[in-house]
């Protein structure tokens, strides 16, 4: 039995941003390597990827691979990406098209009915699903009895009961990673130039409450960890296959800081060569620990900053403060970490008077080198999304075609004092105040290397000029 999963092309949904984010820059596709790999562990080894970002899209190309069952991921701005495939996929051939991946998951029903050519839809944690229901498909039997799953019978479209979640990660098999040319997903990385990288998730779920994110809707509140030694044994893998740096997509990676101790500790013992960066909270690390992070390879974290305004923070519930923030940049600094940030522009009760002092606050943030400004979207699955529905401290949405939901070049909402025109404005005048600094102009060309960086620098200016 031939399975094929694919992911739809994504790099378009960064509109006039899309020089920057093309240029050393391609994550490879974990969740689908991660359902692979479950597949061939419970005897489907005729499993293949195709990543469309990478390998490019025809109705050719996926008739090579003489598929049984197609599977598609799809996050929701791309959803309609992932149905103009399916629609073209049954137009030539007679087999199960079947949605996976975010949107499957926080907009099961409404993706169902506006793309009727998905057979079913997995919902959740898609790994024990996706066995289950290609059982089902090999057998041709019904899929009703399947959780986590929507699916089509006739006209109708039908939703199983919730899956529970997989308490020990560790049972998982690390993803398919011979499934993709790994040499085709890199990264500027400091010192390092554009290489070749991959992408590791060693825990599950978010206990935090941020309006905007749909983590907890995805995953769960609880946090489920992978343990420290089965982090290792995948980083040994890695290594093995000559790739030199990891990208850890953990929402919070130091949400269990023994846990990292472990891991650190760990890798320096096994004396492994890797470096590789992480995403955390300002007020989840100390001195201490990134000391010791940066001894086992660590050379660059993310600190969700979403605003400079401390009531906007009490607003979308991020749960830190401004000197939060600044004292764990300062931090990171100190100890010789490469830091980034990210920021949003029209929360929820925002004015023009406080996106700018958002704003001002990064430019001052000496301390922190590089920098995403995003317009402020309610994806489905957020309880953004609700207030914008409610109209709840001045947001308003402007439509409901998830294709226009971009957080580069493009808003949905109006808030307050702020149209869509201005949120797009802003956007740009941010990337401009925070990079257009001596010190940081100097950093970023410099950091990756003189070639990178100016290949880096000219995309980026690129963007903001078109």
């Amino acid at each position: 039995m031939n399975i094929l999963l694919i992911n739809p092309p994504w790099r378009y949904l960064y509109g006039n941003y899309k020089p920057a984010a093309k240029e050393g820059v391609n994550m490879p596709p974990i969740g689908l390597m991660y359902i692979a790999s479950y597949l061939i562990k419970n005897r489907y080894p005729g499993v293949y990827i195709l990543d469309t970002e990478v390998s490019g899209y025809s109705i050719d190309k996926v008739k090579e691979y003489k598929p049984d069952v197609i599977g598609l991921t799809s996050v929701s701005p791309n959803f309609e990406s992932a149905c103009n495939i399916a629609n073209e996929i049954k137009k030539h051939l007679d087999v199960p098209v079947v949605l996976g991946g975010v949107h499957a998951t926080v907009d099961t029903m409404n993706a169902m009915k506006q793309c009727t050519s998905f057979d079913a839809a997995v919902f959740g944690e898609g790994e024990e699903t996706a066995k289950e229901l290609i059982e089902v498909i090999d057998r041709k039997s019904e899929y009703q009895d399947i959780k986590g799953l929507s699916f089509r019978r006739g006209h109708e479209v039908f939703k199983s009961a919730y899956r529970p979640p997989i308490e020990n990660l560790d049972e998982l098999p690390f993803p398919a990673r011979h499934l993709i040319d790994n040499t085709k997903y890199t990264f500027s990385v400091t010192k390092e130039g554009i290489i070749p990288l991959t992408m590791m998730c060693t825990s599950r779920g978010c206990p935090y409450e941020c309006v905007f994110c749909a983590s907890k809707t995805i995953w769960g509140k609880k946090t489920r960890f992978r343990s420290a030694e089965n982090v290792v044994k995948e980083i040994e893998e890695v290594i093995k296959l000559g790739i030199k740096y990891i990208a850890f997509s953990d929402d919070t990676f130091t949400l269990n800081r023994n846990r990292v101790i472990e891991i650190c500790n760990a890798i320096i013992s096994k004396n492994l060569k890797i470096k590789w960066q992480m995403m955390t909270r300002a007020n989840l690390f100390d001195e201490e620990l990134l000391e010791l992070m940066k001894k086992a390879g660590l050379v660059r974290m993310s600190v969700g900053i979403e605003s400079g305004d401390p009531e906007i923070l009490k607003k979308i519930k991020k749960g830190v403060t401004l000197e939060d923030i600044t004292n764990a940049y300062r931090i990171a600094d100190k100890v010789g970490i490469e830091t980034r940030g990210s920021i949003m522009l029209g929360h929820p009760y925002e004015t023009r008077e406080s996106a700018m002092r958002t704003l001002r606050f990064v430019r001052g943030l000496s301390d922190c080198k590089q920098l995403y400004v995003n317009v402020s979207t309610p994806y489905p699955g957020t309880e953004l999304l609700e207030m914008a529905r409610r109209g709840e401290g001045g947001i308003k949405l402007l439509t409901d075609d998830l294709s226009q939901y971009r957080r580069y070049g493009n808003a949905v909402v109006d808030v307050n004092d702020l149209k869509r025109k201005d949120l797009i404005g802003l956007q740009k005048l941010g990337f401009w105040m925070f990079y257009m600094t001596p010190a940081r102009i100097v950093y970023n060309i410099f950091r990756a290397g003189i070639v990178a960086g100016l290949r880096n620098a000219i995309a980026f200016v690129r963007s903001l000029i078109s």
